[in-house]
């Protein structure tokens, strides 16, 4: 179905979420950022209202873990649910409900989250985070997403195709004003998602 990455810049600039899936518009339903706060992919059989409930929370002060339990126990299916959070304080957490698709995989990284269902390999969420951990400290963080995303690909990706794909940033600029999204970019149908989003945001930067 789906698979994805949350994350934190090291540096605390931006905080993000990056998704590929077979279905389409999954820019739609999975992605969940707000900067100072945190991200959230939720899917599987995705339960869209758990991203901003699993923000508010963060915004409470409860850490990443605290805010996902709280927002499982309101669910009336976790079983269906897979979720990554990561917070902006740096803590991480994640859900793999007990019917969720498989294949599926998660994996907490340095600076990020990875999961991952109905895929073709269950390596695909350790390789994306081991890829995204590599990388952030040398290009930057959009790009470090995209690479992410990448070398799921490489493994196979969505088991029924890859046909859409997304990526949401939030961050500040240098002068200190907040954006809640510097990147909020989705391609909702293609046969290559993840080279048609490098496109797409790659012409967003050069505006």
């Amino acid at each position: 179905m789906t698979y994805s990455i949350v994350a934190l810049d090291p540096g605390k600039r931006f905080v993000g979420v990056a998704t590929v899936s077979g279905s389409v518009a999954v820019g739609s339903r999975v992605p969940w950022a707000r900067y100072g706060v945190g991200a959230v992919a939720t899917q599987a059989y995705t339960n869209p209202a758990l991203g901003p409930r699993i923000l508010e929370l963060l915004e409470q002060g409860l850490n990443a873990e605290e805010a996902l339990r709280k927002a499982i126990e309101e669910d009336p299916e976790p079983e269906l649910r897979q979720v990554a959070v990561i917070g902006f304080d740096g803590s991480k957490a994640v859900f793999n409900g007990s019917s969720i698709p498989a294949e599926y995989g998660s994996y907490v990284g340095e600076y990020c989250v990875c999961i991952a269902n109905l895929v073709k390999s269950p390596r695909i969420a350790e390789a994306m985070c081991r890829r995204f951990d590599e990388v952030v400290h040398v290009v930057e963080f959009h790009e470090a997403l995209l690479r992410a995303l990448e070398e799921g690909a490489k493994l196979g990706g969505d088991l029924r195709g890859d046909r859409s794909a997304a990526m949401l940033v939030c961050g500040s600029t240098v002068y200190g004003k907040l954006y809640d999204k510097v990147i909020d970019a989705r391609v909702d149908y293609s046969t290559n998602p993840i080279k048609e989003l490098r496109k797409v945001i790659e012409m967003m930067i050069a505006r």
